[in-house]
């Protein structure tokens, strides 16, 4: 026998949507609607999974799965919502949850999503690969390497073949900064030679 536990302190939405559930086989349903409560009630009980209503007070149900999922780590937790279901989708990327539905799902994608988390498995709303594919651009942008002007100048001066010294005398610094900038462009750049250093800025087209 499963244990689902439902958080939500709208009453009427509780019951609706434990009378929704009740065609599960093998499943037995309970209700919450003082999510300061759900905690204690764990100690008392074993739930498998926790339905939860994320728009609640004074704990709303992202912290409450947090606390949930510290608590009992194994636990399955669905959050469902009556907004937009991508505001959320960064909560499947980073495991907090196991899915997430609307509250305008129907019977059957609720009950679906239900049976999915409990074989281990995300059902997944079509627009999710496009929130990923621009979560993924949004992280390449975010590391590209970016390098000042000087920066770039010393880069042209090293593939020229230039030494330190000669670098300094060329711009007007002394060989002690160029060693300080060259050492910076080794980190920023995650290369470990002038060498390395000047493949990665040709081939980000910052030098000729």
């Amino acid at each position: 026998m499963i244990d689902i536990l439902i958080v939500d302190d709208h009453p009427v939405v509780l019951d609706g949507t434990k009378t929704l559930l009740q065609d599960l086989p093998n499943v037995r349903i309970d209700t919450e609607q003082d999510c300061a409560a759900v905690l204690s009630r764990m100690d008392a009980q074993a739930f498998q999974l926790f339905l939860i209503d994320i728009n609640m007070k004074p704990i709303n149900g992202i912290q409450l799965s947090e606390m949930i999922k510290k608590k009992q780590p194994e636990a399955l937790i669905l959050l469902y919502t009556g907004y937009e279901l991508s505001d959320y989708y960064e909560l499947l990327i980073e495991k907090k949850v196991d899915g997430l539905l609307s509250k305008l799902a129907t019977k059957q994608q609720v009950i679906q999503t239900i049976e999915a988390a409990l074989r281990g498995e995300i059902l997944l709303a079509a627009d999710f690969l496009d929130f990923v594919q621009q979560r993924t651009n949004l992280q390449n942008v975010q590391q590209e390497v970016l390098i000042s002007d000087k920066e770039q100048e010393i880069l042209q001066l090293v593939a020229q073949g230039c030494t330190n010294k000669a670098i300094a005398s060329a711009i007007g610094v002394t060989q002690r900064t160029v060693e300080n900038y060259l050492s910076k462009l080794f980190v920023k750049l995650n290369v470990e030679s002038r060498a390395e250093a000047v493949i990665v800025a040709k081939e980000k087209a910052w030098i000729n």
